[in-house]
């Protein structure tokens, strides 16, 4: 309640508070993602707020959070601090705008967090996942499917003719078919599957719970998804890619770096059959 009318002063009706009383539900209501800002008590029980935060932050909770506590203890504020709380409030002393200017702070240091991380996880020019973070979230997913031993598929791009195009017609033409191929890619994969830029003219793609079926039905959107593109962009030269793509399943032993590097050399083998077409695919089962 009394929450309840600090914020008042600071919003008016313009906010709203959904209250929990167990560190167990409040933890669930974090990780939901709905909330702008969680104001959390430091006592909480058996619990204090500083575990509530590591504990959501953890699991990847991006809310947030602002400690309140009764007393001033400077060591339990660089506790909270070093736990990632954004701010540490003392009730009975807190004024409704310096409520509001806090949630207001918290705000903009998590977007500015969250579009630091974004960026060190980004390829600027494509907006693909760059290679750090392929590996990072490749590696998890691979993680994730190890009990149920789902078979993925394992894809590697490449654009054909990429450092001609830079030489003779210029860098930003190469940045073209570039964009164009992570246009394509994102045309041809589920919203799910990890799509990333690794790097130069190199593209990587891992789909989980495929089959071999699915393998030529990717070759088959991927040459169409070009087709498409080639037929309506004429300015500059047409797109191009070769790509090897393997099946595996889900296990400890499976390797990322090593599917990498198998998928990266059916790729190879594939770009040095100098065929006409726009799409060149070599593909190995498990």
């Amino acid at each position: 309640m009394l929450t309840h009318a600090t914020l008042a002063q600071g919003y008016g009706t313009r906010f709203r508070v959904d209250w929990v009383n167990s560190y167990s539900d409040g933890l669930e209501r974090l990780m939901t993602g709905e909330y702008d800002v969680a104001l959390v008590d430091h006592n909480l029980g058996s619990e204090t707020g500083i575990e509530l935060l590591r504990s959501a932050y953890a699991r990847g909770c991006r809310v947030p959070m602002i400690i309140l506590t009764g007393q001033d203890d400077r060591a339990t504020d660089l506790n909270a601090m070093h736990a990632g709380a954004a701010d540490y409030l003392v009730k009975g002393r807190v004024t409704g705008d310096m409520l509001e200017r806090a949630i207001r702070y918290a705000r903009e240091r998590q977007r500015l967090l969250d579009e630091i991380r974004w960026l060190s996880l980004s390829d600027d020019l494509t907006g693909l996942s760059n290679r750090r973070a392929f590996f990072t979230l490749a590696e998890q997913r691979l993680h994730a499917l190890e009990r149920s031993g789902a078979q993925c598929m394992l894809l590697f791009a490449d654009v054909d003719g990429l450092k001609q195009a830079n030489d003779t017609l210029g860098h930003d033409v190469g940045d073209t078919l570039l964009v164009d191929a992570a246009r394509v890619l994102i045309s041809v994969f589920r919203r799910t599957d990890l799509i990333a830029r690794l790097g130069g003219d190199e593209f990587v793609v891992l789909a989980d719970h495929t089959n071999e079926g699915d393998v030529q039905a990717v070759l088959d959107r991927l040459q169409h998804q070009v087709d498409v593109r080639n037929t309506e962009s004429t300015d500059g030269p047409p797109l191009s890619i070769s790509a090897g793509a393997l099946c595996f399943r889900g296990s400890a032993a499976a390797s990322l770096q090593q599917l990498v590097a198998d998928a990266d050399a059916l790729m190879l083998r594939c770009k040095k059959d100098r065929r006409t077409h726009r799409v060149q695919f070599a593909h190995a089962a498990e």
